[in-house]
């Protein structure tokens, strides 16, 4: 630009002036390499690569209580506060979504956990009490079934439903309420025996339940199930001994349904194949919830499947 006035270049090369004397600035800033086309500068990022892996760490997995921060959920301003605590850096709330989400970590509805639930019993019961009962069922050609009940009400909401947003979705009550109770049981090979059962879960009722259960059983059963007192009932004890041993129990550590994958089959009943039946006149919740465990016997992949949840991949060791 030798002897060339900044306006004249500018016209020259049909570019604004304002171009001109950028380009100007870097060149004296910069030299020549300053001159070459490249990726344009941001602001540099207000959390580091270290900075970010270790908010990583202190959030996943972990909960407010433990950075004495109060709250049993996270919410951007309590990270926000956790930043600030740690790293001395005020970031606000919208940037805080977006370094979250740069991270791979967003909002999640968490899993409840009983504070009653004992962690060492239950690595005790996933590293040593259950490994042994899969040893002696191994030798002895005894299967191991897991045992659960539930109950379902005709009026309950289950799963969700699409509707335009800010709407509220209304859903019109047949009139008819009813309830009833299903117990159901799996082994990790896709087997899966089930029963309804109205009034309350009595000893009376839950051995009326198990001599269904086991009257087709030629081998001997190892039942896992939790420890609801009516499992540990008189009657049941009474009725154990009469089995002459074709028939045992053993208790899951307290507070920790996670650990039974006969959990999740009424997760799958109630989340995803009882929401897709209409409940009226032409079907009683009875038959709505039979009809779908007969689905599920008949699947045995998807009873399989049961297995292959994170809580209960200590059954495959």
């Amino acid at each position: 630009m030798d002897g060339e006035s900044p306006k004249a270049v500018s016209e020259s090369l049909k570019l604004g002036r304002k171009t001109i004397f950028v380009w100007l600035r870097k060149y004296k800033d910069e030299g020549e390499e300053g001159l070459i086309p490249g990726k344009v500068k941001g602001k540099p990022p207000l959390l580091n690569t270290r900075q970010k892996q270790k908010l990583s760490r202190m959030i996943v997995g972990k909960d407010p209580r433990q950075y004495s921060l109060g709250s049993i959920l996270w919410t951007r301003k309590l990270i926000s506060d956790l930043i600030l605590k740690e790293f001395g850096i005020k970031i606000g709330l919208t940037v805080i979504s977006r370094i979250l989400h740069s991270m791979n970590i967003t909002p999640q509805k968490p899993l409840k956990i009983a504070y009653q639930k004992d962690p060492q019993a239950v690595k005790e019961w996933m590293k040593v009490t259950y490994p042994l009962i899969r040893q002696r069922a191994k030798r002895i050609g005894a299967e191991i079934y897991f045992m659960d009940e539930t109950g379902i009400r005709s009026d309950s909401t289950v799963g969700r439903t699409w509707g335009k947003k800010g709407d509220k979705v209304i859903l019109k009550d047949v009139g008819i309420r009813s309830k009833v109770n299903a117990i159901s049981a799996v082994n990790i090979f896709g087997a899966f025996w089930y029963q309804t059962y109205t009034g309350k879960f009595t000893g009376a009722k839950f051995v009326e339940l198990l001599k269904d259960f086991i009257k087709y059983r030629r081998k001997k059963v190892f039942l896992i199930l939790d420890g609801h007192p009516t499992h540990k009932a008189k009657e049941v004890k009474e009725y154990l001994k009469l089995l002459n041993g074709k028939l045992e129990f053993y208790f899951l550590p307290g507070y920790s349904p996670d650990l039974n994958p006969d959990e999740f089959v009424w997760n799958h009943l109630k989340t995803n194949l009882l929401p897709k039946r209409f409940l009226g006149s032409k079907e009683t919740i009875l038959n709505a919830v039979r009809a779908c465990l007969e689905t599920i016997k008949a699947d045995v992949k998807l009873v399989r499947s049961f297995f292959y949840a994170k809580s209960v991949f200590y059954l495959w060791d």
